[in-house]
């Protein structure tokens, strides 16, 4: 039998874990042999999880890329500012590099990390992970086979659930643009890569506009407090109140109760109409105390008394009015193409659960979607007058199916195989979001010429 290929792993967060599970539910094709986190209880964690030697577990990129190669690969999930020295690094020093998207926060070390990939002959493959979906698959099938004949627009919208802005952008590590990356390149790299890969041209201008209007100071309830823990007056009302979401997964269960299975929807609205009673019943326990997601990325002791201390003295309690973030809570992006394709790319963070929706319009018909959910896919025939369903997977919560395509497409690359995408291709969407952040910031049109 073939032995497994190996990687090891910088950045044992939430996206680390993920990518780490992979290999725990496919030990005979890939293994964890190393790993570096600077959070004790995770590095142990992963440690644990996958038999990772004690020699062999460090705190930071640097020490354990100072070891001689060790692994096939490398995945490298550390928070943003923290991507292109250890992509590097590792790519100099023989590893093919699976990077956690952005790949840099600005054009200049995008290139230098493509000029890497390229020089080391290492790949260099961003989790954009929409391209590894079944739903997005298949739209590209449909242009590709000419169903709707000539692609002339393409709408696309990231609508990002409330509870989710709020947790990332607004409270937690990427509410700054600056100390992270804008929010058209934070959130919506992904989507960047989507429209260009869809519409098979590179741009030629950007226009952007979008702002922050909702999260500031002028527009907190009366009495509000800077921390949801002190008792604020509109606690009971209020959307955003950090109790809800970080102790109860409130506004998750809700999402579940309106996107997943009947049992899983059961059990949520059961556990939010008696929270007392759940937290006695086995069934129920997992739904009264909530521990997945967004929870799991601000304590690792996700008991009642671990979350409310996190609540007390990290960023995650406070106000969502009273916060130090600058991203724009909507965008709207629009981008010209060679050969004359428009699109429209919008983002906006006040939806009621999270998902997107598309439409692509052509010369001999119309291709709507929405993914997310109950993800759905049809197209309509002009000349026939008819509509064609086509049967898409869902995810109920989050993108576990396209986590397992980026890992099966990594996996695949470190066989010798050639990935679905390179470091290059996902640098196109990195420049379109530059220069959409660049439209917004400045108010004007700006031409695309790189490249050409």
């Amino acid at each position: 039998m073939t032995p497994p290929k190996t990687v090891i792993l910088i950045g044992a967060g939430d996206r680390g874990q993920i990518y780490a599970a992979y290999a725990k539910k496919n030990l005979e094709r890939l293994k964890v042999v190393a790993v570096a986190e600077p959070r004790q209880a995770r590095r142990e964690r992963i440690t644990g999880e996958h038999g990772i030697e004690p020699s062999r577990v460090f705190e930071s990129w640097e020490e354990i890329l100072d070891q001689p190669r060790m692994a096939d690969g490398a995945i490298i999930a550390t928070q943003d500012t923290m991507h292109v020295a250890p992509a590097v690094k590792a790519m100099d020093q023989g590893y093919h590099v699976l990077l956690e998207k952005p790949m840099a926060l600005t054009l200049t070390d995008c290139l230098a990390l493509v000029e890497t990939s390229k020089r080391t002959g290492r790949t260099l493959n961003v989790c954009h992970l929409l391209r590894y979906t079944d739903f997005f698959l298949k739209i590209k099938a449909i242009l590709d086979k000419g169903l709707i004949g000539d692609v002339h627009t393409i709408f696309h919208a990231e609508n990002v659930a409330y509870y989710h802005m709020a947790h990332s952008f607004v409270r937690g590590n990427w509410r700054s643009s600056a100390e992270a990356s804008p929010m058209i390149l934070a959130k919506c790299c992904h989507d960047m890569d989507i429209i260009a890969w869809f519409a098979g041209a590179r741009p030629r201008q950007l226009s952007s506009f979008g702002s922050l209007s909702h999260f500031k100071p002028e527009n907190a309830p009366d009495g509000a407090p800077a921390l949801c823990t002190d008792d604020c007056p509109a606690e009971k009302h209020c959307k955003y109140n950090a109790i809800d979401t970080y102790l109860y997964g409130k506004h998750i269960k809700l999402a579940l109760t309106k996107s997943g299975s009947l049992s899983i929807a059961t059990l949520a609205r059961f556990a939010l109409g008696f929270p007392r009673m759940a937290r006695h019943m086995p069934v129920l326990k997992h739904y009264s105390i909530w521990k997945e997601w967004p929870t799991s990325t601000i304590t690792e002791d996700t008991s009642q008394e671990g979350i409310m201390l996190a609540l007390r003295e990290g960023p995650y309690g406070r106000c969502v009015y009273r916060c130090d973030n600058d991203q724009v809570d909507h965008q709207e992006t629009i981008i010209e193409f060679d050969g004359g394709i428009t699109a429209i790319l919008r983002m906006h963070g006040h939806s009621e659960h999270e998902g997107r929706t598309l439409r692509i319009d052509g010369s001999k018909g119309t291709l709507k979607g929405t993914f997310g959910g109950r993800s759905g896919l049809e197209v309509h025939i002009h000349a026939m007058a008819k509509k064609i369903t086509f049967p898409v997977k869902s995810d109920i919560i989050g993108h576990a199916e396209g986590d397992y395509g980026i890992m099966e497409n990594f996996v695949h690359v470190l066989n010798g195989g050639k990935g679905l995408t390179d470091a290059a291709e996902s640098l196109l969407s990195h420049m379109m979001a530059f220069a959409a952040h660049k439209a917004r910031i400045e108010n004007k049109v700006v031409e695309f010429t790189h490249g050409r």
